[in-house]
């Protein structure tokens, strides 16, 4: 069943897809995509951005991205990574990738040497390299993190030629600290907290106006309220409940969605034994 057809929405305003039109502007995000875009634009070498699961961290790190590809003064790629068992080869292909080098034939046999002559010459069309790392966390091995380092040696009239932008959970912060040298060169960092009551309320409000629907006419003051106890204020959840909230009431034929839709959409999803658990911990 399409529940955006059932509530006139131009399209779904929940997705589990980062989407930078959703960007929503609490204090903390945008001090975190200012923090992030000075770093980038002063090429300050290196950046984190770190925040527990669900808190957004890839919607600011998209806003950043469509911030820097817009920008003809930047060359800028984005690396996700998906697992931990990686080579250090495998990441200086992608960079190289980024920069734009067609021919990466020798790249293995003398990598730093190679990316350098490319980062120079970019540097010289004017161009700022900004390579964004996501899911960065799983950066754990010491000698990869090393080759991270030693490209912030690289340097060019006193300018640097290359900045890193890492973002994931805090263990991100734990890995670098193998390296103090590196731990050191951090320039800029942002952490990003959960969404507060308040912050929840207009969260929602936001993205269901970006696909022209009002907040009041879809959702009660109280099934608010549970959304934000059950997310505890983590975005990815707020998402999940309510696009699952909109789903069953577009099943059910009934409008607005109350407390009620929220338990059972909470019980089917699992978050209402996570809550109870949360509670017991505290």
């Amino acid at each position: 069943m399409n529940y955006e057809t059932f509530f006139h929405m131009s399209f779904e305003p929940f997705s589990n897809v980062p989407d930078s039109r959703f960007f929503f502007e609490t204090n903390q995000h945008k001090m975190a995509l200012l923090r992030l875009m000075h770093a980038a634009d002063k090429m300050r070498g290196f950046a984190i951005l770190l925040g527990d699961v669900g808190t957004g961290k890839t919607t600011v790190a998209r806003k950043l991205l469509a911030y820097l590809t817009k920008n003809p003064k930047f060359q800028t790629g984005l690396i996700v990574l998906t697992h931990e068992n990686f080579s250090d080869e495998w990441l200086f292909t992608r960079i190289a990738q980024i920069i734009g080098l067609k021919d990466i034939t020798n790249l293995i046999k003398d990598p730093m040497n190679i990316l350098t002559r490319q980062l120079v010459n970019l540097d010289r069309e004017g161009k700022k390299t900004i390579i964004i790392i996501d899911e960065a966390n799983k950066l754990s091995d010491a000698k990869i993190i090393e080759q991270l380092r030693g490209f912030l040696n690289l340097e060019l009239n006193d300018r640097r030629i290359i900045t890193f932008i890492l973002i994931g959970i805090p263990e991100l912060e734990r890995n670098i600290m193998q390296n103090e040298s590196l731990l050191q060169r951090v320039a800029a960092r942002a952490y990003l907290k959960s969404l507060t009551r308040d912050e929840t309320y207009g969260y929602i409000r936001y993205r269901l106006s970006v696909v022209g629907s009002n907040i009041s006419s879809i959702f009660t003051p109280d099934s608010i309220e549970l959304i934000h106890s059950y997310s505890n204020g983590r975005p990815r959840l707020i998402n999940a409940i309510c696009d699952n909230s909109l789903l069953e009431a577009a099943f059910l034929q009934r409008v607005p969605v109350d407390r009620m839709m929220v338990e059972e959409v909470c019980e089917s999803l699992g978050l209402k034994r996570e809550f109870s658990n949360f509670k017991r911990e505290l």
